[in-house]
Formats: structure tokens, C-alpha cells, sequence
């Protein structure tokens, strides 16, 4: 329950990031196909797992194996999240 007030703010600025990120491909008139939105969405899935698993961890005490997994999963979330924003970049850089 000590985490309530943390994971409702994260959910707020991730649901106007997502809707900012949305509207403004609108207004670019980019299109971005569905397997760059699935990679996306797994990237930040897994970014919100390792935010999850940090606090948690910490929260338990467990310093050296909080920041340990929130390194494991938080650099595949990035590199996902890169591969997502480049294929898209790429894709409009060519036409």
C-alpha cells in the first residue's frame, strides 16, 4: 500500500506521455505499423516491471539486488524502446 501514491503517478504520466506520443504522429501524419507499437508496448512493459521490481526490492531491503534488476530488465526495456523509435524514424526518413 506504501507504493500506491508512486504507481498512480507513474500511471498518469505514462497515460498523457502515451497520449502526447499519439497526437503528435497524428498531427505529423506518420503512420507506425502494429509489430513497432507491440515493441513498444514491450518495452514499456518491461521499463514498468523494472520500476516495480527497484522499489519493491528496496522496499524490502535488498539494495544490491534492486539495482542488479532493475538493470537486468530495465536495459533490454530501453533497447526496446530505441529498436521501436528507430524502425519508425527510419521508415519516415525514407519516404
Amino acid at each position: 500500500m506504501e507504493h500506491f501514491i508512486p504507481f498512480m503517478l507513474i500511471g498518469a504520466v505514462i497515460t498523457v506521455g502515451v497520449l502526447v506520443v499519439i497526437s503528435w504522429l497524428r498531427k505529423h501524419n506518420i503512420k507506425a505499423s502494429w509489430y513497432e507499437w507491440l515493441i513498444g508496448i514491450l518495452g514499456l512493459g518491461l521499463l514498468l516491471l523494472a520500476v516495480q521490481h527497484l522499489l519493491g526490492a528496496m522496499s524490502e531491503l535488498f539494495f544490491y539486488a534492486a539495482w542488479m534488476g532493475f538493470a537486468i530488465i530495465g536495459i533490454p526495456a530501453l533497447i526496446l524502446l530505441v529498436v521501436a523509435w528507430q524502425l519508425v524514424a527510419r521508415r519516415v526518413k525514407q519516404s
